[in-house]
């Protein structure tokens, strides 16, 4: 009778360090990165001068405030939500050498989850279910002024990477912990902010409108983001480890 050699090289294999073809890859580790905060209350978060570049418009906010997101936080936290309008819109175009000065809106808020390890989920709506943007649709923007168009952002994960390798470091978005010095008559008090630091590339968009439907091109994949927020919790601390 002949004996099958297939559990002695198996065994020999293991042996020598060499894994099998069938043997399943080592899973991720977690990252260690987490938001921590004094209260399971959701942050008010606030910027100012937020830039987002869709050729060939340039796009300046004067302010940016978080409105609900129906996302209450169970610090510590992975995720931190971030529901965001967008106010006092400007943007300026170059075409045929000429320069134009428009003015932007955005159509409906705008919600960002921002993972701790430097990951951003970006969407309009949705909903955040076990740490993940679900549901969320496109950003629409338009510009109006000496001619009318629309910009639409799909919703995505930036950077795109983070799609195969989840639980990396990343840096589309980075965060300060921020300690402030309020004085109440003999008392000082310590306020614990979180400032966040958004940086996205690679932003895929589509230009719309009879005007801009007319330009030699129409969709991109160029986008970018950036934008300083500051998030707090009332008569409580936030911060980032």
């Amino acid at each position: 009778m002949k004996r099958s050699l297939a559990p002695v090289l198996a065994v020999a294999a293991v042996a020598l360090g060499v894994t099998p073809a069938f043997a399943h890859r080592a899973a991720e580790a977690p990252n260690p990165h987490k938001f921590t905060g004094s209260e399971n209350v959701e942050p008010r978060i606030t910027g100012e001068s937020q830039e987002f570049a869709f050729k060939p418009f340039t796009l300046t906010c004067a302010k940016a405030k978080s409105t609900t997101s129906a996302v209450t936080p169970a610090f510590p936290s992975k995720t931190l939500t971030a529901v965001m309008k967008y106010a006092g819109c400007e943007a300026t175009a170059t075409l045929n050498k000429a320069e134009y000065e428009l003015k932007a809106k955005f159509h409906s808020p705008v919600t960002l989850n921002y993972r701790a390890n430097g990951v951003v989920e970006v969407g309009a709506g949705g909903t955040v279910k076990e740490g993940k943007l679900e549901g969320a649709g496109p950003i629409e923007i338009s510009v109006t002024g000496a001619f009318k168009c629309t910009i639409s952002i799909p919703a995505g994960t930036y950077p795109t990477p983070a799609l195969k390798k989840p639980e990396a470091e990343y840096e589309s978005a980075k965060f300060t912990n921020i300690e402030e010095k309020i004085e109440k008559g003999k008392k000082t008090l310590i306020v614990k902010k979180l400032g966040i630091a958004t940086a996205l590339t690679k932003i895929p968009y589509a230009l719309g409108g009879t005007f801009c439907e007319a330009l030699p091109k129409t969709e991109y994949t160029g986008g970018t983001y950036t934008g300083s927020l500051v998030a707090e919790i009332k008569k409580g601390s936030l911060g980032w480890e």
